[in-house]
C-alpha cells in the first residue's frame, strides 16, 4: 500500500495559515479537539480514509499537504473517496470479504463489483484496475511516480532537465564560467558529467563546486541545492536555522537526526513561522 505521507506539524502549520483553531478543524471533519491535538503532536494518525477530508478543511491539495510515494493501491483508491471498509461494502451492497482479499492482493474484484467500485470511488475503471495490480505486488513499468522530485546522480538530474529544457553543453560551461568570472570548466567536461563517463566527485575534483552548481542551476533555472545530496541540502538548512534562531532566547534542545547537538525549540519556531507565512501567502494568491 502507497500510504499518505502523514505529518502533525505540517497539519498545524497548515491550520494555522488559515486561522482556524483545532475545534474548528475537529468539527469540520467530526471529531474533538483533543484527537486534533493528537495528530498534530504526532501521538495518533488519522484513518486514511479521513485524510481528503482534512485536507478540504485546511484548503489544502491533498497530494500536497498528504504526498503519497508511488502509485495507489485498491485501499488508497478507498481512502481517497473518503470511505472506510466497511462504509465501502454497503455502499457497494456486498460484505467486506471481497474488499478486504482485493486488497490484501488475496483475490481480485468480481467484474461487477469492480465496475460499482470505480464509480463509488470516482475513477475509471482503467484506474481501478491498475490499482488492482498494485494491489497484487504488479506495479506499473515505468516504476515512477510522477509528480516526484528528480533524485539521484548530478549526471541523472542533468539528464532530466535537459529532456525539457533546450541547453547545450557550450551553454552550460558558459554559465559556469560567468558564475566564476574565470573559464574553468569546458563544453567536454559538462558532457563527461551528463554522461557520466566518471563520478562528478571525480569530474569536479580541484574545481569549486558550490560555483558549478550554482552556474548549472542558473541555465537551468533551478535552485542551486537540486544538484547537492539530500544530506547536503538538510546540513545547508540547519545551519541557517541555526543563524536564524541566534535572536531567539531559552529553549529546550531536542535530539534530531544527523547530528548530536539537535535542533532547538527557537529553531522548530523559526521553521514553523516560515512556512506559516509561506503557506499565508500561497493561499492568499489562489494557489
Amino acid at each position: 500500500m502507497s500510504a499518505r505521507q502523514f505529518s502533525g506539524l505540517r497539519l498545524r502549520v497548515a491550520r494555522r495559515a488559515v486561522g482556524q483553531r483545532m475545534q474548528d478543524l475537529g468539527a469540520s471533519v467530526g471529531v474533538g479537539k483533543g484527537t486534533v491535538a493528537d495528530w498534530e503532536n504526532s501521538k495518533s494518525v488519522p484513518p486514511p480514509e479521513r485524510l481528503p477530508a482534512i485536507a478540504e478543511a485546511v484548503g489544502r491539495n491533498v497530494d500536497v499537504l498528504f504526498p503519497r510515494l508511488g502509485p495507489p493501491d485498491l485501499a488508497d483508491l478507498r481512502a481517497d473517496a473518503g470511505h472506510s471498509q466497511t462504509q465501502a461494502a454497503n455502499a457497494l451492497d456486498t460484505s467486506r470479504l471481497p474488499l478486504s482479499n482485493a486488497e490484501l492482493g488475496k483475490r481480485r474484484l468480481a467484474a461487477d463489483i469492480a465496475e460499482r467500485a470505480a464509480v463509488l470511488y470516482g475513477v475509471t475503471l482503467e484506474e481501478l484496475e491498475a490499482a488492482q495490480d498494485v494491489s497484487f505486488g504488479i506495479l506499473p513499468s515505468s516504476g515512477v511516480a510522477t509528480g516526484q522530485p528528480v533524485l539521484g546522480t548530478v549526471g541523472e538530474k542533468l539528464r532530466a532537465l535537459l529532456r525539457t529544457r533546450p541547453v547545450s553543453d557550450e551553454d552550460l560551461a558558459a554559465a559556469i564560467n560567468r558564475k566564476a568570472q574565470a573559464a574553468i570548466v569546458t563544453p567536454a567536461l559538462i558532457e563527461a558529467l551528463r554522461t557520466e563517463e566518471q563520478p562528478a566527485e571525480e569530474i569536479l575534483a580541484g574545481l569549486p563546486v558550490e560555483t558549478v552548481y550554482e552556474g548549472l542551476a542558473e541555465a537551468l533555472d533551478v535552485p542551486p541545492f537540486h544538484f547537492q545530496t539530500g544530506e547536503q541540502v538538510e546540513q545547508d538548512l540547519l545551519a541557517r536555522l541555526r543563524f536564524l534562531a541566534q535572536g531567539r532566547e531559552g529553549g529546550v534542545t531536542v535530539n534530531a537526526r544527523g547530528g548530536g547537538a539537535g535542533i532547538s525549540d527557537e529553531m522548530l519556531a523559526v521553521v514553523t513561522d516560515l512556512l506559516v507565512r509561506e503557506l499565508g501567502k500561497g493561499d492568499a494568491s489562489g494557489q
